[in-house]
């Protein structure tokens, strides 16, 4: 993206919002945010942490941030709180889907089990 069009809250929202987890580096990627030495101080209920992202862009995650539509992975390595990736907070509408549609998820694994009374039914005509 150029600097003259860069991305709104809500599709930052939207982008975050697709996936479990999103590395700032992909943020950077995804939004062309070329700027290599953008560290931004954000901040939220006295809590605050460094994000590598121009100003007007870590604005946009400190507002979402403060509305608890997203929370932020603090690195490990750093002996300073800088956010290494961020995450929804409310899971998307598909990964709350109980159906299993794509045979992974909660529901089964998507085959079909067999109807044991219709084998049991089936087994005594037989008999007969």
């Amino acid at each position: 993206m150029s600097a003259t069009k860069r991305p709104s809250t809500s599709s930052l929202r939207r982008f975050v919002s697709s996936r479990p987890y999103v590395p700032v580096a992909e943020l950077r990627r995804r939004f062309g945010l070329d700027e290599p030495d953008d560290m931004v101080r954000i901040s939220r209920n006295g809590t605050s942490a460094f994000i590598g992202v121009p100003a007007r862009e870590a604005a946009k995650l400190e507002e979402l941030w403060a509305r608890d539509e997203l929370g932020v992975e603090l690195s490990v390595d750093v002996h300073a709180p800088v956010v290494v990736g961020v995450f929804p907070m409310r899971i998307a509408r598909y990964m709350a889907d109980q159906s299993g549609a794509n045979g992974h998820g909660p529901a089964g694994n998507g085959l079909d089990e067999p109807d044991v009374a219709s084998d049991e039914a089936a087994d005594t005509d037989s008999l007969v």
